[in-house]
């Protein structure tokens, strides 16, 4: 039977970890916008610069954890979900410069709008 610090160290630890798509949410849009709009350097220079902000944000939070539970397991459940939403991020980056087929959201054709959303 897992003793109730063990039991707190890993509520801690899943709350941390849930907190790093919050971060990188609230400055990221999502990968599917991100594969159809990411057409220009700009857009993904702007796209990586909120990566490094969102995943500074999500560290702190995961060495404050880990501050607060004297366990290393907060930080490391936090490093190990960011690292998979990074690489989906940055997966959706590359498809979009890779795949030619993103457009700048301002230059997307009439109607689009009216044809992707009914």
């Amino acid at each position: 039977m897992a003793t109730a610090e063990t039991l707190a160290v890993a509520g801690l630890a899943i709350m941390a970890a849930s907190e790093v798509p919050n971060f990188l949410a609230g400055l990221l849009p999502s990968t599917m916008t991100i594969g159809r709009f990411a057409a220009e350097p700009e857009d993904r220079l702007r796209l990586r610069r909120s990566e490094v902000v969102g995943s500074a944000l999500a560290l702190g939070v995961g060495i404050g954890c880990s501050l607060v539970a004297d366990s290393p397991t907060p930080f490391v459940f936090v490093l190990a979900v960011l690292v998979i939403m990074l690489y989906e991020y940055e997966r959706a980056i590359r498809g979009a410069q890779d795949s030619g087929k993103a457009t700048p959201i301002d230059q997307q054709p009439p109607g689009f709008m009216r044809t992707q959303w009914g």
